[in-house]
């Protein structure tokens, strides 16, 4: 693990740099005024939700490799009978993927795929999917977030926000994540897809390739083995929540039921919109 670990720290030095630049660029007088009153003791708790978050979206990175059959291990054994990776590189391999949000639509995250291939002695096909599946969960913990949100506080939003077209982004992605999600369990109707491909001239190639990956994105969205990682998502993005709002109070915005609904509002569904735009870091709130 230790030749990837310059690339990883170079890309979360990268990301360091990138946001410094944006704040510098966007307004760092008033930014400075509003943080000469910030109580500091604030930056603990918030510091603290925020590895409150990593921590719980590892433990679903870690649920996901032991359903596709990697195991998590302290130390490995050349005789281990079956994929494993050790807990250290695991670590490093998932903190990996932070930096490599910064990609157009994320997909320098695939290498976590081939890397975990190189550590675990894993499939890369059966690999894949658990890199979607990330975006997956998160994508039904916001939209569940956001939702909660408008039923509670939606009238105080609808002042500064087309309250119509928040529905419409919301519908619309729980619509596409339910009904793909409905279509992968559908196994008759997947695998006679999958026997179509099988006879086409460029696709039959890479057919076993396809059944890999179609078998593992179906057991990891299997609702026995989906559950466990979304109450882990559902934990890191309201921790999220929490620590947004109490930013929000540190700025001298007064606190309240109301405003937490609306920081919940706001963090949901800026992670949903920085997701459908696909640009780079567009999960940089991490």
């Amino acid at each position: 693990m230790r030749k990837y670990r310059n690339q990883i720290l170079a890309g979360l030095l990268f990301i360091s740099v990138a946001l410094i630049a944006v704040v510098a660029l966007t307004g760092v007088d008033a930014l400075a005024g509003k943080l000469e009153t910030f109580p500091l003791w604030l930056f603990i708790p918030v510091l603290l939700l925020k590895c409150v978050n990593w921590s719980l979206r590892y433990l679903e990175w870690r649920t996901f490799l032991r359903v596709i059959g990697v195991h998590t291990v302290w130390e490995k054994t050349e005789s281990s009978p079956t994929p494993s990776i050790r807990e250290r590189d695991s670590l490093v391999l998932w903190l990996s993927g932070l930096a490599m949000a910064v990609s157009p639509g994320k997909l320098a995250e695939m290498l976590k795929a081939l890397i975990l291939k190189s550590l675990s002695g894993s499939d890369f096909s059966r690999n894949v999917p658990v890199v979607f599946m990330e975006r997956l969960v998160d994508g039904f913990a916001v939209i569940i977030l956001a939702v909660i949100a408008l039923l509670t506080v939606g009238g105080s939003l609808s002042q500064g926000v087309a309250m119509s077209t928040v529905r419409w982004v919301l519908f619309s992605v729980a619509a596409v994540l339910i009904a793909g999600t409905a279509i992968i369990q559908y196994r008759r109707l997947s695998l006679a897809l999958l026997d179509w491909a099988g006879t086409l001239p460029l696709l039959n190639r890479i057919e076993t390739i396809l059944r890999n990956l179609y078998d593992s994105t179906y057991e990891l969205l299997r609702l026995k083995n989906l559950a466990l990682p979304l109450l882990f998502g559902l934990g890191a993005h309201f921790s999220d929540c929490i620590g947004f709002y109490l930013l929000l109070t540190g700025l001298g915005i007064d606190g309240g039921l109301t405003l937490f609904g609306q920081a919940m509002f706001v963090v949901s569904f800026a992670v949903i919109v920085a997701s459908l735009s696909a640009m780079p870091g567009g999960r940089g709130r991490s």
